[in-house]
């Protein structure tokens, strides 16, 4: 090779690699430029490239709440929704809210009143030079025929949106549990709200850039967000229980010509909340109450309303107030195991220990009468349960301080929220200490001057019917579905387990006495295939003025758990204002008018259990 030829060689070489710095250099500044306009925009390319920015969304679905065997109670589904853009609502067609109203069946004033204010709004904005208003949502989601009559119709301006719908496949059996959503599909009531970071979902997204027309052009990295539907709630309820318990309930405050009822079944084993039923009933000629009329309102057939105005009630079943939460009475006897229970445990009486029951009346030592429904001569302190006497309770509680009688109270969980997790939770009422007396002692004994909520009463009785170690301690409720294999969460022992079992053994003697009497009646429909243990309580009706109670109006109620040897369930049913016949013929009383529906609650959910029967009820 010439020199000549390896001078031009090296110039090439040279040449070559200045030209691929140079490109080199010139791509660096390119992409720096690049990196510089993505990464730290000037305010004026923001808001052009802001222009260009699209989002595309997916709607998630709101979870599922389903029952323990995962029947569906509530579930989300999609309809549609009319809206208008008030900036090209039509004007020419004077007809065009009369025909929306026909289309849709709402109201015509109702539309009007959504788009006309809109429609002047968008006047005063145009002559201001303002954005308009282009979105107005007008009423609910719409049937499927309002649909298409309304796309049918074509108006200028109208158009319709997707949006979720809840609906209870179940029916309105589990209403004033379940809740309802509000139209965002946010919880607004009971477990959709108390559940709510559950079940709410997380909607899907996606930033794109667009051209001048609106067609995508690429997606950054990290701009995809995936759609998370709610996750599904299990609550405790059984659909099958709930369902037969509210068919009995009503079927109890018909017989009883009640103004009202409550009932739950609990599991005492779990805690868990297995059916709650509320029923009020419209009963004709009540009378708002009145204190002026009250001292002769049973001789001049007056029947007070005693059920709290519920306006929700008459909206939805969802938007009842649900009253075995948030609303307080008297127990009556029914409270009598607890105080008797603290007796026995205190080492303050023997359940052989005879009293004198002063055939049925008595004068405390502070010169209160009392008077029991079935005067006895003498009463074991076991049979003070058993025919519910007033007098023997009056005598066990006079050997408790009263320091003793209310922390008793208050370790049962009286005067005090569950915790349940429904909204609205009353605590009830327990007197305060510094207001305790010699005569609230006494009235605590029999249930009086002590209120307490339906929940409030099933969890404290779960002491009572839990067996083996759990004997005596009262449970966690829940509204969930427990894991029978996971470990339970104790609350405190209340109770050592040999009290509890005299406990049952003197409630089972309740029971008894219950079967003879319906069976007397003629009330027992079947042979009872299973033995209860339970108590009965009557209690005067108290006065929406706190002025005492109203004479003649009373809540009767059967607390009762079964099987007595290894109880499955605690059922709890609460008869608001039996009728005023009964009350002549002296069948007001819980063992008549809420015994019966417990017995048949119990007689139709244990086999569903499938808990076996008595040996001699297959014969």
């Amino acid at each position: 090779m010439s020199t000549n030829d390896a001078d031009l060689l090296g110039r090439s070489d040279l040449v070559g690699t200045i030209t691929a710095w140079v490109i080199t250099l010139a791509l660096l500044v390119v992409v720096g430029r690049v990196v510089q306009l993505e990464m730290f925009p000037s305010e004026n390319l923001r808001a052009i490239a802001a222009q260009h920015t699209g989002r595309w969304s997916t709607q998630a679905s709101r979870g599922d709440i389903v029952d323990r065997r995962g029947r569906l109670i509530a579930t989300t589904t999609y309809g549609y929704r009319l809206f208008v853009d008030p900036s090209r609502f039509t004007r020419d067609r004077a007809d065009a809210f009369s025909q929306l109203a026909q289309a849709t069946g709402m109201p015509q004033g109702e539309i009007e009143g959504r788009i006309v204010p809109r429609l002047v709004e968008n006047l005063r904005r145009l002559d201001e030079g303002e954005s308009l208003i282009r979105y107005v949502s007008v009423g609910e989601v719409l049937e499927p025929s309002a649909v298409e009559a309304v796309r049918r119709l074509a108006i200028d301006g109208v158009h319709l949106e997707r949006r979720p719908v809840r609906i209870t496949p179940s029916g309105d059996v589990a209403a004033a549990i379940v809740g309802k959503v509000g139209v965002d599909h946010n919880g607004l009531l009971g477990a959709e709200r108390a559940f709510e970071n559950n079940l709410q979902p997380d909607d899907g997204s996606m930033a794109y850039l667009h051209d001048a027309r609106g067609r995508p052009m690429w997606v950054d990295l990290g701009a995809f967000a995936k759609a998370e539907s709610g996750a599904p709630v299990a609550l405790s309820l059984d659909l099958v229980i709930q369902d037969l318990v509210t068919e009995e309930l009503r079927r109890g405050v018909e017989d009883a010509d009640a103004a009202g009822g409550r009932a739950i079944v609990l599991d005492p084993i779990t805690g868990e909340i297995l059916a709650m039923a509320d029923v009020v009933r419209d009963v004709p000629g009540l009378v708002p109450f009145d204190g002026a009329l009250v001292e002769d309102a049973f001789e001049n057939d007056i029947r007070f309303k005693v059920i709290r105005d519920d306006p929700g009630r008459d909206v939805h079943a969802a938007m009842a107030r649900n009253r075995c939460v948030e609303d307080a009475y008297e127990p009556g006897s029914t409270f009598k195991p607890f105080i008797w229970s603290a007796a026995v445990e205190l080492g303050l009486a023997d359940p052989a220990e005879t009293l004198d029951a002063h055939h049925g009346r008595w004068k405390t030592v502070y010169g209160r009468p009392l008077e029991d429904v079935t005067p006895k001569e003498k009463l074991t302190v076991s049979e003070v349960l058993v025919f519910s006497s007033n007098i023997g309770m009056s005598q066990l509680v006079d050997r408790m301080s009263h320091t003793q009688a209310r922390a008793a109270i208050k370790k049962f969980g009286f005067g005090m929220r569950t915790k349940i997790g429904l909204p609205g939770e009353s605590i009830g009422l327990v007197t305060s200490a510094r207001d305790w007396s010699k005569y609230t002692q006494t009235s605590v004994s029999m249930g009086y001057e002590v209120a307490v909520t339906p929940v409030q009463m099933v969890r404290a009785f779960a002491a009572l019917a839990r067996s083996g170690e759990l004997a005596g301690v009262m449970p966690e409720l829940m509204l969930t579905a427990v894991d029978p294999t996971a470990p339970q969460a104790f609350q405190h022992r209340v109770l050592a387990p040999g009290v509890v079992r005299l406990a049952r053994e003197a409630m089972g003697g309740v029971a008894a006495r219950l079967d003879e009497k319906l069976d007397r009646e003629d009330r027992l429909e079947t042979t009872p295939a299973y033995l209860m243990f339970g108590k009965s309580g009557t209690a005067k009706q108290f006065r929406p003025d706190g002025k005492g109670y109203i004479d003649r109006q009373y809540v009767s109620s059967f607390v009762a758990g079964a099987p007595i040897d290894r109880p499955r369930i605690v059922v709890l049913v609460v008869m608001d204002d039996p009728g005023p016949a009964l009350i002549k013929q002296r069948q007001h009383y819980g063992s008549g008018v809420a015994g019966p529906v417990v017995r048949r609650i119990v007689e139709r959910t244990l086999p569903y259990l499938g808990v076996a029967p008595l040996p001699e009820s297959l014969n």
